[in-house]
Order: C-alpha cells, then sequence, then structure tokens
C-alpha cells in the first residue's frame, strides 16, 4: 500500500509568514541561490573609477577609429597624414588613393594590400571648383518604392564632412576584395585632432596646383561679365532711389 502524506494542520499554515512573490516561470518560490558572491557585509570597497578622459577619447568616431585597427597587420607600414584643409577634393583623393594602394613604392603589386596608413585632417576644410556645392547631389536608395533619396555636397559637408572624402578616394580604387582592407587604412577626421599622435607621422607634401592661365577670349568674356553686374547694380540703385524721391514728394 502507498504512503499517504499527513496532513498538515490548517493553523500551522496559517502562522507561517506568508512566502515574498517571487518573478520566476514556476510563480512563487524561494530565492536562487548566489554562486561565489559574497555578502553586503562582507564585500569589500567599491573599486576606485578611473580618471576622467578627454571627452575626444569617448567620442564614437574616435572608438571606432581605434577599434578598426585590429584588423590590420601594421608591421612595416608608414602613418601618412593628410592636410585637407584648402585642398581641392579630387586632387587629394587620388593622391590618398595613390599612397592606401602603395602605388608610390617599387614593390606594388596589383594582387597584394601593401598600402600605408593614411590619416586625413581637416576635412570640414575641404575646397571644390566650380559650382559643385550646389549642383553636385548624393543619391541613395532605401529599398522601398518612391524612396530615392539625394543629398547636395553642401549638405553632406554639413551633416559629416568626412563621408565626403571617404566616398572620392572608395570610388577611385579598383572594386575587388581588396577594397575593404584598403578602406579600413583610411581614417579621417573633421579637425586637426586625432588619436594617433603616439604613431610615428609622415606629413605628405602635396604638389602646388597647377592652375592653367586664363585664356585672353576668355579672360575678356569675364570683363564684360563684370561690368555688365557692375552696371545692372548701379542702375538699380538709381532706380530705388527715384523711386524714394518720387515717395517722398
Amino acid at each position: 500500500l502507498a504512503r499517504s502524506r499527513p496532513a498538515q494542520p490548517p493553523l500551522a499554515a496559517a502562522a507561517q509568514p506568508p512566502s515574498p512573490a517571487y518573478h520566476s516561470p514556476r510563480g512563487t518560490g524561494p530565492p536562487a541561490r548566489r554562486r561565489n558572491r559574497p555578502d553586503a557585509a562582507t564585500r569589500g570597497p567599491p573599486l576606485a573609477l578611473s580618471p576622467p578622459r578627454d571627452p575626444l577619447w569617448l567620442s564614437l568616431l574616435v572608438q571606432k577609429a581605434l577599434a578598426g585597427l585590429r584588423r590590420i597587420n601594421l608591421d612595416g607600414l608608414r602613418w601618412r597624414v593628410f592636410d585637407a584643409k584648402g585642398q581641392v577634393l579630387g586632387r587629394l583623393a587620388s593622391q590618398i588613393a595613390t599612397v592606401v594602394q602603395g602605388k608610390d613604392k617599387p614593390t606594388y603589386t596589383p594582387y597584394r594590400e601593401d598600402g600605408d596608413m593614411c590619416v586625413v585632417i581637416n576635412a570640414r576644410d575641404i575646397c571644390v571648383t566650380g559650382r559643385k556645392l550646389t549642383d553636385k547631389f548624393y543619391r541613395w536608395h532605401t529599398g522601398y518604392v518612391g524612396n530615392l533619396k539625394e543629398r547636395s555636397l553642401k549638405d553632406q559637408l554639413v551633416k559629416d564632412p568626412t563621408e565626403v572624402i571617404r566616398k572620392a578616394v572608395l570610388r577611385m580604387l579598383p572594386r575587388n576584395k581588396l577594397r575593404d582592407d584598403r578602406d579600413r587604412k583610411l581614417r579621417i577626421f573633421e579637425g586637426s585632432e586625432h588619436p594617433f599622435v603616439d604613431r610615428p607621422l609622415e606629413p605628405y607634401i602635396m604638389s602646388p596646383r597647377n592652375v592653367r592661365e586664363m585664356r585672353p577670349r576668355a579672360r575678356r568674356a569675364l570683363i564684360r561679365a563684370q561690368k555688365k553686374s557692375e552696371q545692372t547694380t548701379a542702375d538699380t540703385a538709381k532706380k530705388k532711389s527715384k523711386d524714394k524721391a518720387g515717395i517722398t514728394e
């Protein structure tokens, strides 16, 4: 015969304090055992916090720049610094693309990654020629019907100037498997501050820009356009002064 468990008297059950409500999948029950965790009475003093760092080092862009170096073999590579202040976008991007591919070395091989590290500073001071600020657009599609997005170069420089230089350089590189490795060697910063001051940096000297002399016909056309603009401005001012004098009378 099976043993029957003796029933607990109701008074004894009512005398016990109610168990606290625990958030467990099986309902109320005893708390889970903590393994290797000392109590508050035997716990030591809290660890001292590290001293506060410069906000530059805590920014997301700098953390991303430092984290990407883990996948790069830095043995034997040079650290070239490009100052984008006052430089034309296309000329600067072509020089960076040459260095990041290793084409300036006598040991250049197309199928092997042998480029140097490129650190670009002052990206917000880049220059463009002509009317590219308003006429050049970056376009992308979200994947939804009718969601073709576009942004002018002027707006992109305000939003993220580093992306302007990155796109210009990447679109000059060959579309192969080495493109991602070369992209990791490109570090672009908006200002002059960067986290690679402890590296052996070598400034890259840009060759002087060869500005072509304006042809005589184009010079005469420019002079005529300037005179016409000045004459239009003078006529407008004279007309406004006459209208103002008539209203006063």
